[in-house]
């Protein structure tokens, strides 16, 4: 069931953009004490306690039934093992403005999936066009010092980002083909799933208990863990459920556009020219990727 985005929906893009932006920070700081493995292993366990509290809280408990376990194994792989650990990965080749930079593609990969696999999701010029605009956008708000180096001794973790991005794309698209679920007990669920299959390894590989952790470390990954695991992947699956994947997708245009808001109103930064432009492409780009839906509600024979 795709709806047209309401001012809730708007806020929730606004807070997840905000979350993920600002993960990528973490994520470099977590980096000093944690290995990959181990930092996606701690962000699992940590969000799934949240969730799992949450859903409890409002009273509600996770399935029995072992198909929806496997759904809940599929997300975790798709959205959360493969790419939060090539991101990790990629950030201690690369600059994380750099991997913020190539994470903006996701939209593009989003899009094309959508049209062939979610009903009323079709691909259509606009739709292109705003996307392409929105990327473009991001370019400029970015910056040239996130284009340097781009296909240089950082390819492979490039690759890791764009190998990552359609990692993110097709989990948006499955999760929105699932039967209808719950978007709480689906965020908990997908999470302790990846929590059991990762900490094994991470048990293996890292040995954690060996490892000397800063206490900036740590504080790193509690807020990664309960909010841009646990708060995000609820917020996440609410979007998913009621706007569709492209819909969502837009949230990688807007991290760019508020972590330079933040730079101007907190630190003072100087606004030029051309990052007003590149916001004027951003969000020009959004407006027309959003199609005009009917007032009604549009149903889909595979819902959510």
């Amino acid at each position: 069931m795709l709806q047209q985005p309401r001012p809730h929906h708007w806020l929730y893009v606004g807070i997840l953009a905000s979350i993920w932006g600002f993960a990528f920070f973490l994520i470099a700081i977590a980096l000093r004490s944690f290995p990959p493995i181990t930092l996606v292993t701690l962000r699992l366990v940590i969000g799934a306690v949240v969730l799992f509290l949450l859903m409890r809280w409002q009273g509600l408990s996770l399935p029995r039934e072992p198909l929806q376990w496997w759904y809940f194994s599929v997300l975790a792989i798709q959205g959360n093992l493969i790419p939060f650990s090539l991101i990790s990965w990629a950030e201690t080749q690369i600059p994380s403005s750099q991997a913020g930079l190539i994470m903006a593609l996701m939209p593009i990969s989003t899009m094309v999936l959508a049209h062939y696999f979610v009903p009323h999701e079709q691909l259509t010029s606009r739709r292109a066009l705003g996307v392409v605009l929105g990327f473009g956008g991001v370019v400029v708000l970015m910056g040239s010092q996130a284009l340097g180096g781009i296909g240089g001794v950082g390819l492979w973790a490039q690759l890791a980002c764009v190998l990552a991005t359609f990692a993110y794309a097709v989990n948006t698209v499955y999760a929105k083909r699932l039967p209808k679920m719950n978007g709480l007990v689906m965020g908990a669920g997908s999470l302790i799933a990846g929590s059991l299959i990762f900490i094994p390894v991470a048990l293996i590989v890292d040995q954690p208990w060996t490892l000397q952790v800063s206490t900036e470390s740590w504080l790193s990954i509690v807020a990664l863990g309960a909010l841009a695991t646990g708060l995000a992947t609820w917020l996440y699956f609410l979007l998913i459920n009621d706007c569709g994947p492209n819909f969502l997708s837009i949230i990688n245009y807007l991290i760019p556009v508020i972590s330079f808001g933040a730079g101007v109103v907190l630190l003072s930064e100087p606004a030029q020219l051309s990052k007003f432009i590149g916001l004027i492409f951003v969000f020009f780009g959004i407006a027309i990727s959003q199609p005009r839906r009917r007032s009604r509600v549009l149903n889909s024979p595979i819902e959510k």
